[in-house]
């Protein structure tokens, strides 16, 4: 996190005298060009980290996730900067993952119960790992649409998988998903806030980040552990939970694509960011509404587990509550914005109001953020 600040001005400004920026269109929300680095950043401040904590920690073992998070990131980057067919990239993620499953033994060898399965073959243990790391490094590129959005999800996830680690002894984890809070948080702080060291994640910083999530998520390395806490017999579910603005998200749009007979992979503002951000939602209040709704649906699965309820019912309770609190807020402004124009008028209204009120707030820390170097930055660029 001390990293952080230092390595992304420097950076931005790299990015734009090389002109690596994201450019306005259509489809896109911003208005000018932004940098595309944000992949960069955090490969470099996970590499300064880790140099630093292997002083007093051995992390030898991460050799194999290091090697499968520089192939995420380069093609990532050549995504961002020439772009890339969405094959390619599907086989590339692909790869990835069956390197971590095969050389790192990062996957999902057990549902701990849910529905009656514990230990799973390797074929299956294989398939489903497949599926859950595509998911999830596509889930956070998808979530990667305005201001903070991925950033904010992806601390709120190191987080709550730091705290998890914490208490089961495992270290590599935690420093894994406590580099994620660190990196995620100050990227979170320039990328909303700040005008002249505003950065994108880009391709490069999502599926790093995506990657990193999997890695400290990955219920393999948590088999060994003595089942004691609450989390462990609704581990499945608990994921689901954590991880439900992403992956919701994901299942709804690409739902719907495919329903209208498009690709799944085809670009459009059908995300539920988008949607608050066209209700009249600047960045900030949009992706506090949806972190929001990220925690309800894990209040809901805490609640649940505390019960002792059974795992197949409490995970079915848990898919049910994503789909209100994640899906239900879409559908509602898409049906009063088409049946009911004068209430979405109101509520457009509404959200304009909290918006300015959050705009405020963040000037003042805009004005910390780029201060004195506003003027040092100009000339730079020019």
């Amino acid at each position: 996190m001390i990293a952080m600040p230092i390595v992304l001005p420097m950076v931005v400004l790299m990015a734009r005298r090389k002109r690596l920026t994201d450019n306005p269109n259509a489809r896109k929300i911003q208005n000018r060009p932004v940098a595309v680095m944000g992949g960069t950043v955090i490969m470099l401040v996970v590499c300064i980290s880790s140099i630093v904590i292997n002083v007093f920690y051995d992390l030898s073992g991460l050799f194999p996730v290091m090697c499968v998070m520089m192939i995420l990131y380069i093609f990532g980057m050549l995504d961002d900067n020439i772009g890339l067919s969405w094959r390619f990239k599907l086989l590339m993620q692909l790869f990835a993952i069956l390197l971590l499953f095969f050389g790192g033994n990062y996957g999902v060898n057990s549902l701990y119960g849910l529905f009656g399965l514990e230990d799973l073959p390797v074929w299956a243990a294989c398939l489903l790992t497949l599926y859950a790391g595509l998911l999830l490094l596509n889930a956070v590129n998808f979530a990667d649409g305005i201001d903070g959005l991925a950033s904010g999800l992806g601390v709120l996830a190191g987080a709550v998988m730091g705290y998890w680690n914490v208490r089961h002894g495992f270290t590599t984890q935690a420093i894994l998903s406590f580099t994620i809070v660190g990196a995620m948080s100050s990227f979170f702080v320039f990328n909303v806030f700040s005008e002249r060291y505003k950065m994108y994640m880009g391709d490069s910083g999502s599926l790093v980040l995506g990657l990193f999530i999997f890695m400290t998520a990955c219920p393999d390395s948590y088999y060994a552990a003595e089942k004691t806490f609450l989390v462990d017999r609704y581990f499945v579910s608990f994921l689901v939970a954590l991880l439900s603005a992403m992956i919701f998200d994901l299942f709804r749009v690409v739902i719907v694509r495919v329903l209208k007979g498009k690709s799944p992979f085809a670009p459009d503002r059908t995300h539920l960011h988008h949607v608050y951000v066209d209700a009249g939602m600047n960045h900030l209040l949009a992706t506090n509404n949806i972190l929001l709704q990220n925690i309800a649906v894990l209040i809901v699965w805490y609640f649940t587990a505390v019960t002792g309820m059974n795992v197949a019912l409490q995970f079915c309770i848990v898919i049910f509550a994503g789909v209100v609190f994640i899906w239900w807020p879409y559908f509602y402004l898409d049906y009063i914005k088409n049946k009911n124009v004068s209430r979405y008028i109101k509520l457009c209204r509404r959200c304009e109001r909290y918006s300015k009120r959050l705009d405020v707030f963040g000037g003042w820390i805009r004005r910390i953020l780029d201060g004195r170097r506003k003027q040092i930055i100009s000339h730079s660029i020019k």
